[in-house]
């Protein structure tokens, strides 16, 4: 299900199926690396959408949680523990956040949820066909890791 008026709609019909949270973490950088930040922020919408297709029902795929990449992810850390710790107040046992900057792995194991960092994969250049297998590939390996945290 997606932040949408539509599956909100559903997600309340079906609240006790729902027990995770999905949030996208996006950077914002308009200086050096800006196309880089770009291409992290495409390749993790890709991956999460993908996330939220194949879990529909189970997994509420949230906006995202874009930041400035010009400032530290530690001014950040307390923010994010207030939207997961809010996240589980509200029912969602499992929180998941996806990024594709390696910064926030500095601060992991402070966030309260489940970090998985993945190395943007340059989809620019890529037919809209190719782009869509390399991200259901990647998918097919983040499956079981989503199995395993609701085994636990």
């Amino acid at each position: 299900m997606k932040w949408m008026t539509k599956d909100v709609d559903m997600f309340l019909k079906e609240r006790d199926y729902v027990d995770t949270a999905l949030i996208p973490m996006i950077p914002l950088n308009f200086k050096e690396n800006v196309k880089t930040a770009a291409a992290m922020a495409e390749y993790i919408s890709a991956l999460t959408g993908e996330m939220e297709r194949q879990f529909k029902g189970r997994l509420m795929l949230l906006p995202p949680f874009a930041y400035l990449q010009s400032k530290d992810v530690q001014d950040y850390k307390n923010e994010v523990a207030k939207w997961t710790g809010h996240l589980r107040e509200q029912g969602f046992t499992h929180v998941f956040l996806m990024t594709s900057d390696s910064e926030w792995r500095k601060v992991e194991e402070e966030l309260q949820s489940t970090l998985l960092w993945l190395p943007a994969l340059p989809l620019e250049n890529l037919d809209d066909e190719y782009k869509r297998q390399i991200v259901q590939e990647q998918v097919k390996q983040l499956i079981p890791v989503f199995i395993e945290k609701w085994q636990v």
